[in-house]
């Protein structure tokens, strides 16, 4: 491939990947995807992944194209490889075939094994040119859930706290504020990208938070609450029934606001991480009985105590820690990661640091 056509895909594909990040928050567990269809060195139509069972991405392209056979030299670029399988909807593979789409340029192939190069094989076997790989790290870092959820069975895992100054997260045991209120904006949104907000009991009885999603424009998440001997009060704010929420405990089943109560198998905190981060939350099957889509990533908002477990675990994938300008001089110690952050953030008097346990986010990616 000439020069001018790579720049041309790259130029293309970064549409796709803004399209893509319109769903962020809608389309889990599915992946963000982005569709454009250029003929002629101009767009003739765009879509984007809106929400989890609603059509793809390429689905919507075409479908503001319009009926009939696209142009002969028209090229679609997808930043996820087309499904070949029957799913919510029919394979996209399928549709682009039939719709007479000639070349088709796409980032990386689908992780999920039911697709995982079928759809690109089945588009070369009816003649469609085939080019991968444009783009790739950043759609793949845009994805990151969605491959987490697919390679290792599990939910993405997010670590969030602020701390002050002097590396405390309270007032000498005292709740007190931290981070200044266009943080407070930037944590609702990283909320509303995620599909559920954990914390522990403890959290629950000292803040009372509502763990809900009212500073920008979003869905809530579904709400975990980790409260082993079920201290937490029924008329606590995060059983108010504005997001569903998880209670877990050892406790049995009685009178309760949560909607749905979960048992780990032991007493042990590794227990209930293995209870919350095991397939059948992150897959069809469990929490479809309940009304909800499979979890593919959890916020953590809660305490020392339940971060310094995850982190001892190595059951995270990323952190965003707050540091504001407070000093509180004594309080509840900071934990503490080892490695070097991979991005940082100022925002007002607050600075944030980005870290990650296995991938760097591209150098165009930003909050």
């Amino acid at each position: 491939m000439d020069i001018c056509a790579m720049e041309e895909d790259d130029r293309w594909m970064h549409r796709c990947l803004e399209l893509a990040r319109k769903g962020a928050g809608s389309t889990a567990p599915n992946p963000l995807v982005g569709a454009v269809l250029v003929g002629q060195d101009r767009i003739l139509a765009e879509g984007w992944h809106h929400a989890w069972g609603r059509p793809h991405a390429e689905v919507e392209c075409l479908r503001a194209f319009g009926e009939g056979q696209t142009p002969m030299d028209a090229t679609l670029y997808v930043n996820l490889e087309p499904c070949s399988h029957h799913g919510k909807t029919p394979p996209c593979a399928d549709t682009l075939i039939a719709r007479g789409v000639r070349r088709v340029v796409v980032a990386h192939r689908d992780p999920n094994p039911l697709v995982a190069g079928k759809g690109l094989a089945r588009l070369r076997a009816a003649g469609v040119e085939v080019v991968e790989g444009v783009c790739e790290d950043e759609a793949k870092w845009l994805n990151r859930r969605f491959f987490t959820l697919h390679e290792e069975g599990r939910p993405y895992v997010v670590l969030k706290w602020a701390r002050s100054a002097d590396g405390f997260l309270d007032d000498h045991g005292r709740t007190a504020r931290i981070s200044s209120a266009d943080t407070d904006v930037l944590v609702h949104r990283w909320r509303s990208e995620e599909q559920s907000i954990l914390v522990g009991g403890r959290t629950v009885m000292n803040d009372d938070p509502q763990l809900t999603v009212r500073l920008v424009d979003g869905r809530s998440p579904v709400r975990i609450v980790l409260d082993r001997i079920r201290r937490t009060a029924p008329t606590s704010r995060v059983y108010d029934g504005t997001a569903p929420t998880l209670l877990v405990t050892e406790v049995p089943d009685g009178p309760h606001e949560a909607g749905i109560i979960l048992h780990p198998s032991g007493p042990d905190l590794e227990s209930t991480l293995e209870l919350l981060l095991r397939k059948e939350l992150a897959f069809d099957g469990y929490m479809a009985q309940f009304g909800l889509p499979p979890i593919a990533s959890i916020f953590v908002e809660g305490g020392a105590t339940v971060l310094r477990a995850f982190m001892a675990t190595g059951l995270w994938d990323e952190a965003r820690v707050i540091t504001g300008a407070t000093r509180f001089g004594a309080g509840t110690a900071s934990p503490v990661l080892e490695q070097v952050p991979i991005r940082t953030l100022q925002i007002g008097p607050d600075r944030i640091d980005l870290f990650s346990r296995t991938t760097s986010p591209p150098l165009t990616w930003s909050w």
